[in-house]
This record gives C-alpha cells, structure tokens and sequence, in this order.
C-alpha cells in the first residue's frame, strides 16, 4: 500500500487541551468555544499554575499566551515542555505586533476564539462536532 493511499481518521476520543491565559475575559471565552468543539479543556492563568497543571495531568495542546502576568511567562512554560520527551503540542498568542521566533502555530491579540479552536481542531485532527 502506498503512503498516498493511507486515510488519517479524525480522534474518537476527545483531545485535552490547557489555555494558559491571563486576562479572565479571554481564557473563559477561548475555553468556552472549545469545549463547544467538543474538547477537553484545562485552564491556568499563569506560567506556575500551568507548570503545576503540566506536570499533574497529560495534555495534547497548550494554547500559551506569551505575555502573562505575575512571576514567569509564556516563555517558561516553553521551556519546560521543550524539556519534555514528548512535548504537548502548542498554540502560541500574544499581542505583540511581531510574531515570535518559534515554530508553533501563532496567533496575535485580538482574535477570535473560533481562530483558535479552528486551528486546535486543525493540530489534533479533530472535528467539530454537528451544530444542535
């Protein structure tokens, strides 16, 4: 069989995800419209509580914005999953004019939650679920 005639299913079950936000607002809003793509989200509001959420649960995505508030920074919780055998993979958000020097899917501030959960849905080969 050639690799040209393999057919990649979409996932039975639903992938985890963890939005590490710091402005309330858009971590709800981001963590709602998930959910409604039928995904499992997690949610953090600083580097050391997704630290604590990484290192306590298995997570497939992290959307990460870069500029979070208090001790440490998007850019730690990079770090930390770099370290890891098997990385989560990474949706990265900042409001930043200029994109980050990093190979992840990036997404600049403001956005639409729907952007992201398209591009979740994308990452993990997942599909939205019919609409009620």
């Amino acid at each position: 069989m050639s690799a040209a005639s393999v057919t990649v299913l979409p996932r039975r079950t639903p992938p985890t995800i963890l939005v590490v936000e710091g402005d309330i607002r858009i971590r709800y809003r981001v963590s709602d419209e998930l959910r409604a793509w039928g995904f499992k989200v997690l949610e953090a509001g600083s580097a050391p509580e997704a630290l604590t959420v990484l290192d306590a649960v298995p997570v497939d995505l992290l959307v990460l914005a870069l500029d979070l508030p208090g001790d440490g920074s998007g850019w730690d919780v990079v770090r930390h999953i770099r370290e890891r055998p098997a990385p989560p993979k990474l949706i990265v958000t900042s409001g930043e004019t200029d994109p980050p020097d990093t190979p992840e899917p990036f997404v600049r501030k403001p956005y639409q939650a729907v952007e992201v959960a398209a591009l979740a849905a994308h990452s993990l080969n997942w599909s939205r679920p019919p609409q009620a």
